[in-house]
């Protein structure tokens, strides 16, 4: 059965037991995914078998979240529709430079290790309706995780107070990316040999080039990664690197804080990673369908996924550095 089907046949109506419930299950899928077919499938291109790594996290924490967490009401600015508004790669090489000259200057150091933990905050953009992937632009609620130093793990409160660690990373990790010589170079290859490396999952979308890959992947580890600032800086410069990638001017986080982004359009999703304008930190990402997609459902039936619908839709509020996965700043 599919992703979908999988939560419409088994989530029960969300009273406070069954998002408990929900939640359990969501866990549980982190650990093992559940095929999601699309319709008609694409080819996948040919990957060498590898280790599989888990599913893509931020999409089924959103999920979880949606099921077990407290909604806050919040003001949105409402994206238009059409095509966004992008510049020239010239000016993706400025943004990237001014980017990474901010991270080589930021006095903030992180040293990657096995013991201590990255506690990250954000707001984000729950799921409109349980098990549709679109989620609600009008409603913010606030997710709190910890990923260990060495990249390898992450935990989150399983909505009964108690933490719940799973194995799980990006398929690089912050240390990986450390090891000298930190170019923009070194980042492209590494993280395109874990690609490589990596098979798409089920979850993932099959059709998904490796250039949409890399770009994904960076994505991910900016925001869930224990990064010193020279690797900071060397992604910030990989990104205008990658074939595709422009500038979205005014772009908006979930915490509706204005800056620019660095935006790719995949064959089915266009991703955006926002930096501030002012100091070109990272703030968060946003992500919407840009073609139409069609899932299939239990009982032979099928649901559609209009081009347009926005997909994620995060701002990272709070990243430190703590002993213990659980512990807050």
């Amino acid at each position: 059965m599919d992703e979908f089907g999988r939560f419409l046949e088994a989530t029960p109506a969300i009273s406070g037991e069954a998002k408990a419930a929900a939640r359990t299950r969501l866990l549980e899928a982190i650990r093992e995914p559940v095929p999601l077919s699309p319709t008609p499938p694409p080819t996948p291109p040919p990957t060498p078998p590898a280790r599989r790594r888990g599913p893509r996290l931020a999409w089924r924490l959103a999920l979880a979240a949606s099921v077990a967490l407290a909604v806050g009401a919040g003001v949105i600015t409402v994206r238009g529709s059409g095509e966004p508004a992008t510049a020239p790669v010239a000016a993706v090489r400025e943004l990237g430079d001014k980017a990474a000259r901010s991270a080589e200057t930021d006095p903030y150091q992180i040293t990657p290790s096995p013991g201590r933990w990255l506690y990250v905050k954000q707001t984000i953009a729950p799921l409109r309706q349980e098990p549709e992937p679109e989620v609600d632009r009008d409603r913010r609620m606030t997710l709190e995780t910890w990923h260990s130093l060495d990249g390898k793990q992450v935990a989150l409160d399983d909505g009964r107070g108690r933490l719940v660690t799973e194995e799980y990373g990006p398929g690089v990790t912050a240390g990986d990316l450390a090891r000298a010589p930190v170019t923009p170079e070194e980042m492209i290859a590494r993280i395109g040999a874990s690609v490589d490396a990596t098979p798409a999952t089920e979850f993932d979308d099959p059709g998904a080039t490796r250039q949409e890959r890399i770009f994904r992947t960076i994505s991910q580890v900016l925001g869930e990664q224990p990064l010193t600032a020279d690797v900071r800086a060397a992604l910030f410069r990989a990104l205008p690197m990658i074939e595709g990638v422009s500038v979205k001017q005014d772009a908006i986080d979930a915490a509706g804080r204005h800056g620019v982004a660095f935006a790719r359009t995949g064959t089915w999703e266009r991703l955006e990673i926002i930096v501030s304008a002012q100091d070109y930190r990272f703030l968060g990402t946003y992500g919407e369908s840009v073609a139409d997609r069609t899932f299939d459902l239990p009982g032979g039936a099928t649901r559609t996924v209009k081009a347009g619908t926005p997909l994620v839709w995060s701002a990272r509020m709070t990243a430190e550095v703590v002993d213990e996965a659980g512990d807050r700043p």
